[in-house]
């Protein structure tokens, strides 16, 4: 009976004792070094939370005063074309130019605002290659973008009406490509 509690108490100790001194007795993990510029939370972050951006996110919140509940209160989707007329959003329907209701908004950190980023990319089904792409499409062909960027689309020519200059993203399409590019190569970590 001795014999098997002398077995016993030492497979107990080679169980937890083995990781214990593995962990005492190996060399360091080395730490993998993030370039800070490859994280979403540098660059994109203050760019996603730009006015330009926001104002049209917001614009189905209630919670946080979006238009549909201030300025646009009681107007209808189909009315829209009354004043967003094609020659002022270069949009032939008036729906396209609108941020779809459930993206991103203003007031999220930056993990919330890049998580939310992906989520509306259905990222989970997607490899990182083609959510890459899919992001990059998105930021650089979409017109809408391109009006929170340069404050017109292609058609449009000038800002919307009552959006100052300085709710645009800054630093221009040049930036934001270079900044996209390493959050891309960095392997889109929300950080």
């Amino acid at each position: 009976m001795k014999e098997i509690f002398y077995v016993f108490v030492t497979c107990v100790a080679v169980i937890f004792l083995t990781p214990l001194l593995l962990n005492i007795f190996s060399p360091p993990k080395k730490r993998v070094q993030i370039d800070k510029d490859t994280l979403f939370s540098t660059n994109l972050y203050p760019k996603f939370q730009a006015r330009a951006c926001t104002k049209c996110h917001d614009f189905y919140e209630k919670k946080l005063n979006g238009l549909s509940f201030t300025t646009h209160k009681k107007r209808v989707a189909e009315r829209c074309i009354e004043c967003h007329k094609q020659k002022v959003t270069g949009f032939q329907h008036p729906g396209d130019w609108q941020a779809q209701p459930g993206l991103y908004t203003s007031g999220m950190n930056a993990k919330q605002t890049c998580e939310a980023i992906k989520r509306s990319m259905k990222a989970q089904f997607k490899s990182k290659k083609i959510l890459a792409r899919d992001f990059v499409k998105h930021v650089f062909g979409s017109p809408r973008v391109k009006w929170g960027i340069e404050g017109a689309t292609p058609q449009s020519g000038r800002l919307p009406e009552e959006l100052m200059s300085g709710e645009l993203l800054q630093g221009g399409f040049e930036k934001l490509k270079a900044e996209v590019q390493a959050w891309v190569e960095g392997g889109m970590i929300c950080k």
